[in-house]
């Protein structure tokens, strides 16, 4: 058992009750990417996800938000945890932070970028 399967198991991890919600583009609503997001996941009071298809070079990648009801932090273990429930454990995810000149501050929420499963990251942590 490696370390975050320990911690998991120390916490007795049980995963999120996720409920879908009416999207933006379902209600017609937003203006910009905003207006894109075809899901809106919710978790009871804590936490917010919405997501979109973006077609790029790499093929189609998910862009995920994340925010909390109460417009706080979201732990890192969070973010993992929510990318392995919605996405799958088998999934990889970026988490861009933008050159300043093309910062986008607008609301406190994070945003993953989940990969195709058939790429690869060339780099990672683990040996």
């Amino acid at each position: 058992m490696n370390r975050a399967e320990r911690r998991r198991a120390e916490r007795g991890h049980k995963a999120y009750n996720w409920v879908e919600y009416p999207s933006p583009k379902q209600l017609k609503q937003g203006t910009g990417w905003f207006r894109q997001l075809e899901k809106v996941y919710r978790q009871g009071n804590d936490y917010v996800v919405m997501t979109r298809p973006v077609q790029t070079e790499w093929g189609e990648i998910i862009h995920a938000t994340i925010s909390t009801s109460h417009g706080g932090d979201v732990p890192w273990a969070e973010k993992q945890r929510i990318k392995n429930e919605l996405f799958g454990p088998d999934a990889q995810a970026i988490e861009v932070f933008p050159k300043e000149s093309e910062l986008v501050d607008a609301a406190p929420m994070y945003h993953l970028w989940v990969l195709p499963t058939e790429m690869k990251i060339p780099f990672t942590l683990k040996e």
